[in-house]
């Protein structure tokens, strides 16, 4: 049985009946300590800068209410509901804008994290009549501005098939010792001739599934009636036959989850504004302030924090939002980057110049090197399941970090960043995998070292 509790989608397994499977509801922001959206804008005169962390999830106290729900629906359970989520892949988180003449624009595109809370970060800027109208969801307007998950995974699909009807004409006409060849025919003449009849549920199942499961019926009727014709078994009915069959498959679906991101600002819960003077070329000596902010997604990074500094102000950029911050530069002067690790290991310092309004701190900066896995091609040519065994071997000052992938659904990609201490990879990805074939197959693959942070099955 499958239902919906605030817009939670669920389905009780047809093996255990306590345990149930949910897909989450709307997405959600994220949010800082003091419980607020995790959103700022740094603002001038005409752009702006929009930082806005997602997340997709249920909520602890979304849990307990569906539990509560479920255990509601369904009284006969001796123990609460056990949760389960569904095998979901995210492909896609997307921001979406509305324009005043009613036209939606797609602002951006960006990756989740992989795994729940399947978190999200949007930096983009924006120009114009998109900044003036992001302005506005961010102070609480709604059908403004929307966030949107594409979802992919697989959809169990059940298939139940059921033969009843009077079978005493057919037992009279039967030898008691008929093997079950003629039992089955029986069966076939019976449905033919409406003594007995044939019922089916499960509309969105393959054809296949269904003539699976409609042949599965009949040869347990066969079965019944044969057990009929001998007599022995007292649980059986004298004349009348019911036996039944149910299959299952699993079927690609694709979902998309969406959420009004003008209805996070609402009355006191309005992002963080930093209004920042209109970019102007430095003079010799002049001194300006500049806008600094982490121009990719950091959360569940192991960075502690950023230090900005110049010409001996500075700033830091902290965990878990990394907020913009401000920072007064001087003309002549190189900006110092440091990055601290939670990982113990040394920091990362480089220099860069300042020469925007807003500065986009990019991974390489912060010495950070994105790692990316492509198994499309094997997925293409037939492959059921791979099992990829990884490890960054740096050959300066990064930090090991070894990872285990599996795909079975989804598109078959996975990234991630490794501690490099430098621009690049500086060091060596070493992996192994084992590839399941479509007809159980399975083929090991001896570990190979490449020097590169791109992979291609």
């Amino acid at each position: 049985m499958a239902g919906e509790f605030q817009h939670i989608l669920y389905r009780q397994s047809e093996n255990e009946p306590g345990t149930f499977y949910f897909i989450p509801g709307d997405p959600g922001p994220e949010l800082t300590p003091s419980g607020a959206p995790a959103a700022s804008m740094i603002l001038s005169d005409s752009a702006g800068i929009l930082q806005l962390g997602v997340h997709w999830d249920v909520t602890p106290d979304q849990m307990k209410a569906l539990q509560e729900h479920l255990r509601r629906q369904f009284p006969e359970l001796s123990s609460s509901p056990q949760l389960r989520m569904e095998a979901l892949s995210v492909e896609a988180v997307k921001l979406a804008l509305t324009m005043p003449d009613g036209t939606s624009t797609e602002l951006a595109t960006t990756s989740s994290s992989g795994y729940l809370p399947f978190t999200a970060l949007f930096n983009l800027t924006l120009d114009g009549a998109r900044y003036t109208q992001t302005r506005l969801a961010i102070t609480g307007q709604p059908k403004v501005l929307k966030v949107s998950y594409e979802v992919s995974g697989q959809s169990h699909l059940v298939c139940t098939a059921a033969v009843s009807g009077d079978v005493r004409q057919d037992l009279e006409q039967l030898d008691v010792g008929a093997d079950i060849d003629a039992c089955r025919a029986r069966i076939e003449s019976a449905l033919s001739d409406g003594r007995i009849q044939l019922a089916t549920s499960g509309d969105d199942v393959s054809e296949t599934l269904r003539a699976r499961t409609i042949n599965a019926a009949k040869d347990q009727a066969a079965n019944v009636l044969q057990r009929m014709l001998s007599g022995t078994d007292a649980t059986l009915d004298a004349a009348h036959l019911y036996a039944a069959a149910t299959l299952s498959e699993e079927h690609p679906v694709k979902l998309v989850r969406e959420a009004d991101v003008g209805g996070w600002f609402a009355g006191s819960k309005a992002a963080s504004l930093l209004v920042s003077p209109s970019a102007k070329a430095l003079s010799p000596g002049g001194r300006v302030p500049r806008a600094f902010q982490i121009g990719f997604d950091a959360k569940d990074l192991p960075i502690a924090f950023v230090q900005v500094s110049c010409a001996g102000s500075q700033a830091v950029l902290q965990p878990p939002a990394f907020k913009p911050v401000t920072l007064t530069v001087e003309a002549g002067k190189p900006v110092d980057i440091k990055t601290s690790y939670t990982d113990g290991g040394p920091t990362y310092q480089v220099q860069i110049d300042a020469k925007t309004e807003v500065v986009a701190l990019t991974p390489q900066q912060l010495g950070l090197c994105l790692v990316n896995f492509d198994g499309a091609a094997r997925k293409q040519a037939g492959a059921k399941r791979i099992r990829i065994q990884a490890k960054y071997h740096p050959q300066g000052n990064g930090s090991e970090d070894d990872r285990t992938i599996t795909w079975g659904y989804g598109d078959w990609t996975d990234s991630w960043y490794v501690v490099s201490r430098d621009s690049g990879l500086a060091g060596v990805i070493e992996y192994s995998w084992e590839e399941t074939a479509s007809d159980g197959t399975e083929t090991g693959h001896p570990a190979v070292k490449i020097g590169t942070p791109e992979v291609k099955l």
